[in-house]
């Protein structure tokens, strides 16, 4: 979960009546899960076919990082003075979740910078200017009691993360719609490119299991943490908010922080909410969100899912966090997100939850140059070439592997050291090596 984030504020933004009442028609001509619109299909290593959302927001959300190492800023909270404004404007490609503060200084220094707008997911998160007007129980019993979800004992709202920020019925179109004029149409009016909805997760942690509906009990769910049908709720949710995204007067684009929920990351559950949104924040990253390093055939599996995600020229976005930055540590983040980067990869490296500070480390300034080929075993390791570089990953959990590099070539490490003719690899380490 991306937590502790502070709260945002500004002046109040009056909506557009009209443009809110057609997205309430619109969203609500589908009103349940089983309603779905098709999905567009892809497999991983064909293009995906059907209706893709529009060009200007595709265009909007890109950018190309194919050469050398991209980082890019995760939330900005402790940054509010105009020289640190300018300095992270100058360097980076994307902030994921600008306060609104902020925006216009960083269009004036970059008016290209990917911006996106914070969301979590289907709690309640007050107003677009000021995120800590949420309301009680009571209140939504009283404004719309039918939104509540509550646990199986149909009693206790079924709370996120310690937090009271009441959850609401995701598969409600009303309640989308009221998302979409909330946060959706003043993040459009306000410069923003896309939401970000945090904590789209398709694990239900927190048993979720139904509502009240004109006084009577509707349970949507079971309750379990694996339920096929909180997880078409949400392909639901996902489906129906970018539609609207992309309708608005400005479009704006959907990348959502999905957690696989315990599932594969090539489940197709995974793969269908790729193909619904613009982009995918991966908090858990190659860390397992810091407590625990991805491995073995998981790992293979997460290479891949970032290759699906950019072969639909959408962006993916990776969070690393570790108990400790180091040099074995950052070897493993990087050398992962060299094996699949292509046109659409952005990562960013961090101590666990310490977002909002700009993490520029050395080690994103290597010149590795732009991939030459696609990742392949060999040694019992994984590999990747750069023009000027090579990337190597052994994901192995248990066994450890000393292997010879390209004969001929001379190489470093990001440290300056020369390496050679052999390297070796502990389990679960990575190693990024530059042509002397």
């Amino acid at each position: 979960m991306l937590a502790n984030r502070p709260w945002k504020k500004g002046l109040i933004i009056a909506l557009t009546g009209l443009v809110v009442l057609t997205l309430f028609v619109f969203i609500s001509q589908s009103n349940t899960p089983s309603n779905q619109k098709a999905y567009r299909t892809n497999t991983l290593g064909k293009s995906s076919t059907g209706t893709a959302p529009q060009g200007a927001i595709r265009k909007m959300i890109s950018v190309d990082t194919w050469n050398n190492i991209h980082p890019f800023q995760a939330f900005d909270y402790y940054i509010n003075t105009p020289s640190a404004i300018a300095t992270v404007a100058h360097t980076y490609d994307v902030l994921y979740d600008a306060q609104l503060t902020n925006v216009p200084a960083y269009r004036a220094n970059n008016p290209n910078m990917i911006l996106t707008y914070y969301i979590p997911f289907h709690r309640d998160f007050g107003i677009f200017t000021n995120n800590t007007l949420i309301h009680d129980l009571s209140y939504w019993k009283s404004l719309h009691p039918d939104w509540v979800v509550y646990k199986c004992d149909r009693v206790t709202p079924a709370y996120q993360y310690g937090d009271l920020n009441m959850p609401l019925d995701f598969t409600n179109p009303n309640m989308i719609a009221w998302q979409v004029q909330t946060y959706g149409i003043p993040a459009s009016q306000n410069g923003y490119d896309a939401l970000a909805p945090d904590n789209v997760d398709f694990g239900n942690w927190y048993h979720a299991c139904g509502i009240y509906k004109n006084g009577k009990w509707v349970q949507l769910y079971s309750g379990q943490n694996q339920d096929p049908r909180w997880r078409a709720g949400i392909l639901y949710w996902l489906a129906h908010m970018a539609a609207a995204l992309h309708g608005l007067p400005h479009p704006i684009g959907l990348i959502p922080n999905l957690a696989f929920g315990g599932m594969s990351a090539l489940d197709p559950s995974v793969l269908k909410a790729v193909d619904i949104t613009d982009g995918i924040l991966d908090e858990g990253g190659f860390t397992f969100y810091g407590d625990a390093f991805i491995t073995n055939n998981n790992w293979v599996q997460h290479v891949q899912l970032d290759q699906y995600i950019q072969r639909e020229s959408k962006p993916v976005y990776t969070i690393d966090n570790f108990k400790a930055i180091n040099r074995p540590n950052m070897q493993w983040a990087l050398a992962s997100y060299l094996m699949s980067k292509d046109h659409s990869s952005e990562i960013y490296i961090s101590l666990q939850q310490k977002y909002g500070v700009v993490n520029r480390f050395n080690e994103y300034n290597a010149q590795i140059g732009s991939p030459t080929n696609s990742m392949h075993h060999s040694q019992n390791v994984y590999w990747r070439d750069y023009s000027h570089g090579v990337s190597i990953v052994n994901p192995n959990s248990r066994y450890g592997y000393k292997v010879k590099l390209k004969l001929g070539v001379h190489y470093v490490d990001l440290y300056g050291n020369r390496v050679g003719p052999f390297v070796s690899l502990p389990p679960h380490s990575g190693m990024v090596l530059l042509i002397a």
